[in-house]
């Protein structure tokens, strides 16, 4: 699946979710009135979600003794999430995010001026109540792709030059909660490629593997009042 495919998938099922699970997040809602009328938002139960949609940008940065870190200045990129509360607080997610790259050293990376990097991933994590308002949340992929696309070529007729990865990412991130369905995020992530690069014997580790970080910053929006297993059970 490609990248503009995958968030299309993304945004039209995050949409289908939404109409889909709507009158029962009314039903949640009626039910849980005159629990959170007597109690704090910092209670746990009152602040169960089921679907959470997140869209934000990031800044990226390079590292390591590797292609991308010795060959690429990070840039900007945009992120989009969406991830289902399976049991209380434990969330699977699929992300589809973009990452624009700089090339500062073409000496060792080739004659073209910029990379971009679509990253698709499946992801598992778990999120904690630190305080009220507050959500810390921890999340570790595992599948994803990268797919890079290089352009800006000087010295030939190439227009464009593609890529591919495997991606490795951890990270976490800190949501404060403006309203109960409403929320800023602040989010960190590490991340390794593997990648498919034919290069000389010489060279085969130093482009075999990426490194780079992201600090991003963006939007949460949550549906529901209960995981998805508590669904069924009840």
């Amino acid at each position: 699946m490609t990248f503009h495919s995958l968030i299309k998938a993304t945004v039209v099922g995050a949409f289908c979710l939404w109409f889909s699970i709507g009158t029962a997040q009314e039903l949640d809602e009626t039910n849980t009135a005159e629990t959170e009328s007597t109690s704090t938002f910092y209670n746990n139960e009152a602040r169960q979600r089921f679907f959470a949609f997140m869209i934000g940008g990031h800044r990226a940065f390079t590292s390591g003794d590797n292609f991308m870190g010795e060959g690429l200045e990070g840039g900007t990129g945009i992120d989009f999430r969406v991830q289902v509360y399976v049991y209380k607080y434990f969330f699977v997610g699929l992300a589809s995010n973009a990452t624009y790259f700089n090339v500062r050293n073409q000496e060792l990376l080739g004659s073209y001026r910029n990379s971009r990097v679509a990253e698709n991933y499946v992801y598992l994590g778990y999120e904690f109540l630190p305080a009220e308002d507050f959500r810390l949340g921890l999340q570790v992929s595992v599948s994803g792709d990268v797919d890079f696309k290089n352009t800006g070529f000087t010295t030939t007729d190439i227009a464009e030059q593609h890529d591919s990865a495997r991606l490795n990412r951890y990270g976490f991130y800190l949501n404060y909660e403006l309203a109960p369905h409403f929320m800023l995020y602040l989010d960190y992530g590490y991340n390794v490629l593997h990648t498919d690069i034919e290069a000389p014997s010489a060279y085969e580790n130093f482009f075999s593997k990426g490194t780079y970080s992201t600090v991003g910053l963006g939007l949460v929006f949550t549906i529901g009042r209960r995981d998805l297993i508590s669904r069924f059970l009840e």
